[in-house]
């Protein structure tokens, strides 16, 4: 069994304790409930990393023979495509965490589909929101960054998928057996709409400090293979490109806000790494990477809506970068004038045009300072 290791100043290790989670409710529900991204969506899709949107915990699941709700799903999220995603938690020392809970999961995304309409799983989804101190509106703009999908929209997606199968199945476990790895593997390669994984949130103390590190099972090349040309020969979504986009910018936009995205696209063409084009399936957008600050990711996207998203949620743990994106917060609301959310590094806050097009000028030159400073860092 793998271990871990805290690296001492001296260059000494000391091996972290592990430890077995005893309070199912307390130790692997309320910690996913809390920290959705324990779901490693950059190890499901390293080119597109999930982002996920709670529906419910403890959904409940019709029997198929009465209509009434006999069993639940510890957890229901969706990611940002509106791909159902059933989840259940489970302890090492569950008996249960073994190939029979493949059964009970096939099971529920047998009979949840025929039952769940979007209306109910929006209401749901709306609850929940607000128990973070957000609208539904906002849960999925943080979402869908390069996106304005409204919650009508994107619901009848999740409803789609789930009517088609389209769903992904997570056993979030501390530990896996290797009986059910296989299954899972073997089903993985044979099932081209859905998905089944395993999340290991193998846990370790330190010094009273708890440490959880997730770890995905089940998903081998050859298992994306058969999901992605089932997803890329069906998909409704559009590869967008600076023509498309700027077709549909300039029937959207008035003339003054068309120039005012046309003058951050010209600065971020000559100034940035690379542009990233979306996906959108009906609204383009673009975001430019600076390979020095964020890798491969935008720091910022714009949508042909002319919607300004700031993608502080793509960050990852270097303290660079997060010295970096603090510094963005501070341009957005000293420049700008914008309110940025106080949990902002794990946030896609966007704003319409009509809340930055006069500051366009102050915007620009102050995003050309910051990344010079950075760019002169590395």
């Amino acid at each position: 069994m793998a271990k871990a290791y805290v690296v001492q100043d001296d260059g000494g290790t000391i091996p972290m304790n592990r430890i077995h989670c005893k309070n199912e409710d307390q130790e692997l529900q309320r910690i996913l409930e809390h920290n959705p991204d324990l779901l490693p969506g950059d190890q499901i899709n390293p080119g597109d990393p999930r982002r996920w949107l709670i529906i419910e915990r403890e959904m409940p699941v019709p029997d198929p023979a009465s209509g009434s709700d006999r069993w639940s799903i510890d957890f229901f999220f969706a990611d940002q495509a509106g791909m159902p995603t059933f989840i259940e938690c489970k302890r090492y020392e569950d008996s249960r965490a073994r190939r029979e809970v493949i059964g009970q999961m096939l099971d529920y995304a047998a009979n949840g589909h025929y039952y769940w309409t979007k209306g109910d799983m929006r209401d749901l989804a709306e609850k929940n929101a607000a128990k973070g101190g957000q609208t539904l509106d906002e849960a999925i703009q943080n979402l869908r960054a390069d996106d304005d999908l409204g919650a009508d929209d994107y619901f009848q997606r999740v409803e789609d998928n789930l009517r088609e199968g389209q769903v992904r199945l997570v056993f979030f476990l501390e530990e896996s057996s290797m009986e059910l790895r296989s299954v899972v593997d073997f089903l993985n390669k044979q099932m081209e709409r859905s998905e089944i994984l395993i999340v290991e949130a193998r846990q370790y103390l330190h010094e009273g400090t708890r440490v959880v590190v997730p770890t995905l099972f089940g998903y081998t090349e050859e298992a994306r293979q058969v999901k992605r040309t089932r997803i890329e020969t069906s998909g409704p979504r559009k590869k967008w490109d600076e023509e498309s986009f700027f077709a549909d910018a300039s029937a959207r936009l008035d003339e003054n806000h068309f120039i005012v995205v046309k003058r951050i696209f010209d600065f971020c063409h000559s100034y940035a790494d690379e542009i990233s084009w979306g996906t959108g399936k009906d609204l383009g957008s673009f975001g430019p990477i600076f390979r020095s600050l964020s890798g491969t990711r935008p720091i910022i996207a714009i949508t042909s809506r002319g919607r300004l998203y700031f993608q502080f949620g793509s960050s990852r743990s270097s303290e660079e970068e997060r010295i970096f994106y603090l510094h963005l917060k501070e341009l957005a609301e000293a420049k700008l004038g914008l309110p940025i959310p106080d949990d902002f590094s794990s946030r896609y806050p966007g704003y319409n045009i009509e809340e930055w097009a006069q500051k366009v000028d102050i915007f620009i030159e102050g995003l050309q300072q910051l990344v010079q400073k950075y760019r002169d860092k590395a």
